[in-house]
């Protein structure tokens, strides 16, 4: 869809400034929003990170999303405020045979090993279209339901890697090249996740504390 990078930037900073007055579009978030917005819209200027080389790369439009970087500095708000705007328009897109709205749950990772411990499924976390993963790597390594002990988020992820149909949009204090990221959910998951999601990194000082 047409749209001016201007006009959405300060769209996309006014969503934020109405959860929180504090927020703004700053040298250290704004590649990340603006390549979300044209990824958004379809854009093929659309740029990303190369996660092992730290270079600009062209994205890839057909991925998800996976941001990185040190808690407080506002990975979680992006998918937020980025699936707002994207309800905006009633962007849709096309996801094998099926058209559908792109607009996306946002739950934390720990939250959906709570789901399993209490209900014993992840099921339709394997399934959903579009899922926003918060957090990944801030929950527990297992999870347990009648004796059952499950790497939960290994689980879906693997599954979702396997899948060209489905959409995954990941925060984390880790970059997904890490040896600890590698160390969770294993050698499978570390290596799809290039071809799953476009890198972004956000740097800075704690914006909870600004």
């Amino acid at each position: 869809m047409p749209y001016n990078m201007d006009t959405a930037l300060k769209v996309v900073e006014q969503i934020g400034k109405n959860r929180n007055q504090k927020f703004r579009i700053d040298d250290e978030n704004r590649f990340a929003y603006s390549n979300m917005i044209r990824w958004v819209h379809g854009d093929a200027e659309m740029k990303c990170i190369n996660p092992f080389t730290k270079e600009i790369v062209p994205g890839n439009l057909n991925a998800g999303i996976y941001i990185s970087g040190k808690t407080g500095v506002g990975k979680s708000w992006i998918l937020e405020i980025m699936s707002a705007y994207s309800m905006i328009d009633n962007i849709q897109v096309k996801m094998g045979e099926m058209q559908r709205p792109l607009r996306w749950t946002n739950i934390r990772a720990d939250e959906i090993c709570d789901e399993y411990t209490a209900e014993g499924s992840f099921r339709r976390f394997k399934k959903m279209n579009i899922l926003g993963i918060q957090d990944l790597g801030s929950e527990p390594v297992e999870s347990m339901y009648m004796g059952n002990r499950v790497n939960v988020m290994r689980q879906i992820l693997e599954c979702r890697g396997d899948r060209t149909d489905l959409i995954t949009l990941v925060t984390s204090n880790l970059p997904f090249t890490h040896k600890r990221f590698t160390d969770l959910y294993g050698d499978r998951v570390a290596s799809r996740m290039k071809e799953m999601c476009n890198y972004f990194e956000i740097v800075g000082l704690d914006r909870r504390n600004i």
